[in-house]
């Protein structure tokens, strides 16, 4: 009571390996109950999670597009055809965007070679095309993508890339 969520993230961070006990309170539990955290780096990924939804489908939730995200996509592809997918639903649901460099990178899996997945030009840089390289993990099978009204930018050029090239 009387503490933000700022103020609680405040109140946790620190160097790295030093520990913060922390007492948290629980529905249903009349004590409060006590735990010791050992600080440390705290990796964000950009999939949220992969896994057979059903016999032959994957599904694959992407929550942002950064830096490691064409890798750990990759990742999660051969893990899934490793299991037997044959079909894919792609969620980008919630996804508001992120690196251009990632989505490129993901949309890549996507395409046969040469096809045009984005371009960028502004008043001081040229026109720069993006073609998808032939490189991709996923060309066979059936792909669906999901978005919404908050999926954006990066998730735009990866829905909008594989609509346009079917």
């Amino acid at each position: 009571i009387g503490i933000t969520n700022s103020g609680v993230a405040d109140r946790l961070r620190g160097k790295k390996g030093t520990e913060v006990k922390v007492q948290v309170k629980r529905q249903g539990e009349k004590k409060l109950i006590d735990f010791n955290i050992t600080r440390d780096k705290i990796p964000i990924f950009s999939i949220d999670a992969a896994y057979m939804a059903a016999d032959g489908v994957g599904y694959i939730k992407v929550n942002n597009f950064a830096d490691k995200t064409p890798q750990e996509f990759e990742q999660a592809l051969k893990k899934l055809k490793a299991e037997g997918m044959k079909s894919l639903i792609l969620d980008l649901q919630g996804n508001g965007g992120g690196f251009l460099k990632a989505a490129f990178g993901m949309v890549d899996d996507f395409l046969e070679g040469g096809k045009m997945i984005v371009y960028t030009e502004g008043v001081h840089s040229p026109r720069q095309d993006m073609k998808s390289s032939n490189y991709g993990n996923w060309k066979e099978g059936k792909l669906i993508v999901l978005v919404d009204q908050s999926s954006a930018s990066a998730s735009e050029i990866v829905s909008g890339a594989v609509q346009d090239w079917d």
